[in-house]
């Protein structure tokens, strides 16, 4: 598998320094930025030998899909690969939990029918800068809609776009309380990505006391045959580069 952190360019050394191969930035963040320092940022991390290898964040909380116009969201989608593109990312995220939940008293039915014919037209924009789309199953206490990996699948295959995919983050996972023998839904190649932190409710970085738990995870994951990238996703503390390095070690249960 391939090893990276979600960070920005403030993270760029240390995730380098701890021998990871990429970093995953937020498009909230970087959207914002001027040319200039979106050439900052991949120079920076050209220098460091780590790639911005794709992005999370995909909407800020401005955007609601049931409710902001198509025009609006396209627009605000060509912006994000824009910036996808100059940064040489392959692949967006989209969680978002806000942006997507179902309003009160609304319709579940017709929410996944508008849900999916946005994410199709984004797709197909994505589609025309290179870029893959990963929907991301986020747990309960964040939205109301695609929770669980099941969810995820099934939205998925309903789009049925080569490059829409489904992400599964191991930290909503867990705090859903879903069993390893869900991944047994997969079928080869349907699992794109994933994001992972410690199996506790703290979202921390991984570190030794959690081995038992990350040791299972690695071994239900090598037994569907994923052997794409998976990204620290994680609330950090004090000293980031310290933090990564112990996290990045622990990814090294993914490869044995």
């Amino acid at each position: 598998m391939i090893h990276g952190v979600c960070c920005g360019m403030a993270g760029i050394a240390a995730a380098a320094e701890a021998g990871l191969s990429y970093v995953e930035p937020a498009l909230v963040q970087v959207r914002g930025y001027s040319d200039a320092q979106l050439d900052e940022m991949r120079e920076t991390a050209l220098a460091a030998g780590v790639a911005v290898a794709g992005f999370n964040c995909f909407f800020g909380g401005e955007i609601m899909l049931y409710e902001t116009g198509s025009g609006v969201i396209l627009e605000y989608a060509k912006r994000n690969f824009e910036v996808v593109k100059r940064l040489g990312g392959r692949y967006c995220v989209i969680g978002s939990g806000r942006s997507r939940s179902v309003p009160d008293g609304g319709d579940r039915s017709a929410a996944e029918d508008s849900f999916c014919e946005t994410v199709s037209a984004i797709g197909r924009l994505a589609a025309e800068y290179g870029v893959d789309l990963y929907l991301e199953p986020l747990q309960r206490a964040e939205t109301n809609f695609m929770n669980t990996l099941t969810d995820g699948v099934r939205i998925c295959r309903r789009i049925g776009m080569d490059n829409v995919g489904v992400l599964l983050d191991l930290y909503h996972f867990y705090q859903n309380g879903e069993e390893l023998s869900e991944l047994d839904c997969l079928m080869p190649g349907e699992l794109r990505h994933v994001h992972i932190a410690r199996p506790n409710a703290d979202r921390g970085y991984l570190r030794e006391s959690d081995k038992e738990t990350l040791s299972a995870w690695a071994e239900k994951l090598k037994s569907t045959g994923y052997d794409g990238r998976i990204s620290l996703e994680c609330t950090w503390g004090g000293d980031f580069a310290a933090e990564v390095k112990t996290a990045a070690r622990m990814l090294e249960l993914f490869e044995k």
